[in-house]
C-alpha cells in the first residue's frame, strides 16, 4: 500500500462566474430543449469548465472573461465552472454539466473511461505541446542528481498532476530507482501531496520537504511569479528535468455537432492569437494548436501504466 498523505479533495463544490447560477446547473438545453438526450442538435448555451489549479476563486474572474469573450464570437451565451476539486471538472464534462473543459491529460483520460470526450486543442508552450517535470530543491541543498535524493523528504503536487506526480513517478522506474509499480515511500523517506504547485515549492522553501517535483513553467519563464514570487524562487534550484509531459488541453463532449465543434476551436484559436494575455494569465500558456486524436497524451498513459496508478484513484 502506498503510504501517501493525501489533501481532503472537495466534491463537487463550485466557484461559477459568468451568467451561470451558484448552484450547479441543469444540462443546457439544444434546440429541441430536450437537454443531453438531444445531443446531437447544438446547445443553445455553453458550459466551459475550468480545472482547478491553485486557488479557485483566484482564476475565476480570468475564466469569466474568456467565457465572455467566447459568448461574443460564438453568438451563445457561455458560462464557465471553476471547480474547487479536480474531480468536480471531470464530472461536468461526463455529466454534461459543461461542454467544454481546461484540463491536463490524467483528468482527460479519466474523463474518457466514462464519455465520449475529445481534444479540441493543446497548448503551445515555447513551440512545443510538451514540456519538462522538474525536481526542485533548494539552492543551498547538496543534493547533485536523482540517486543523491534517496531518503529524504518528497513533497508531490496533486494525485492528479502528470507533471508533479506521474511521469517522475514512472521516470524513477525508468531509472531503476524504484521497481515497476513500487512503492515512492521505498526511496524517500517521506511522500506527501502538497495540493498546487506554488504549495509543493513552498514546502520546499520552508524546509517542510527536501524536494519537489513540478512543471518547469513555475520556475522559470515570464509566468513563474503566478506560482512563486521571484525571492523566494531564487532560493531554489532546479535538480533534474524528466521531459515529454503533456500540455494542458481544451477538450470538448464527443456528441456536440461537428459544427459547433470547428466554430468552438475556430473561436478560442482566434481569441488565443488577439488577445493572448486572456488565457496567459489562467495557466500560463498563450497559444494552442490542433492535435491528432489522443496521441497528445500517450505519454500520460504510458506512465500509467508503468506505476500501476488509475485515473479511478487518481481523481477520486
Amino acid at each position: 500500500m502506498r503510504r501517501f498523505w493525501f489533501l481532503p479533495l472537495v466534491g463537487l463544490a463550485w466557484f461559477v462566474g459568468g451568467c451561470a447560477p451558484s448552484t450547479t446547473p441543469e444540462a443546457p438545453q439544444t434546440e429541441t430543449g430536450q437537454g443531453e438526450s438531444a445531443s446531437t442538435s447544438a446547445p443553445t448555451r455553453l458550459v466551459f469548465a475550468f480545472q482547478k489549479q491553485s486557488e479557485p476563486g483566484q482564476i475565476q474572474e480570468k475564466a469569466k472573461r474568456v467565457a465572455e469573450k467566447l459568448s461574443r464570437e460564438l453568438g451563445i451565451g457561455t458560462e464557465v465552472l471553476v471547480p474547487t476539486a479536480y474531480s468536480a471538472t471531470v464530472q461536468a464534462l461526463i455529466g454534461n454539466q459543461a461542454q467544454i473543459a481546461y484540463l491536463s491529460s490524467i483528468p482527460y483520460i479519466l474523463a474518457g473511461r466514462e464519455a465520449k470526450v475529445e481534444i479540441l486543442l493543446a497548448e503551445q508552450r515555447k513551440g512545443r505541446t510538451d514540456y519538462d517535470s522538474v525536481f526542485v530543491v533548494r539552492a543551498d541543498s547538496s543534493y547533485q542528481d536523482l540517486a543523491s535524493l534517496k531518503g529524504q523528504r518528497m513533497a508531490f503536487t496533486s494525485s492528479t498532476s502528470t507533471s508533479g506526480y506521474v511521469l517522475p513517478y514512472a521516470h524513477l522506474i525508468e531509472k531503476g530507482f524504484l521497481t515497476e509499480k513500487g512503492d515512492p515511500a521505498t526511496f524517500f523517506s517521506r511522500v506527501f501531496f502538497a495540493g498546487a504547485y506554488d504549495k509543493a515549492l513552498r514546502a520546499v522553501v520552508d524546509r517542510q520537504a527536501d524536494v519537489a517535483v513540478v512543471s518547469d513553467y513555475t520556475m522559470e519563464g515570464d509566468r513563474a511569479d503566478l506560482y512563486l514570487p521571484a525571492e523566494d524562487r531564487a532560493k531554489l534550484r532546479i535538480l533534474y528535468r524528466v521531459p515529454g509531459v503533456p500540455t494542458h488541453l481544451i477538450a470538448v463532449r464527443g456528441d456536440l455537432p461537428a459544427e459547433q465543434k470547428t466554430k468552438i476551436r475556430e473561436a478560442l484559436l482566434k481569441l488565443a492569437k488577439e488577445e493572448p494575455d486572456l488565457f496567459a494569465d489562467l495557466y500560463g500558456a498563450a497559444s494552442f494548436v490542433e492535435v491528432q486524436g489522443d496521441s497528445h497524451v500517450e505519454s500520460a498513459r504510458k506512465a500509467l501504466q508503468a506505476t500501476g496508478l488509475s485515473p479511478e484513484t487518481l481523481v477520486p
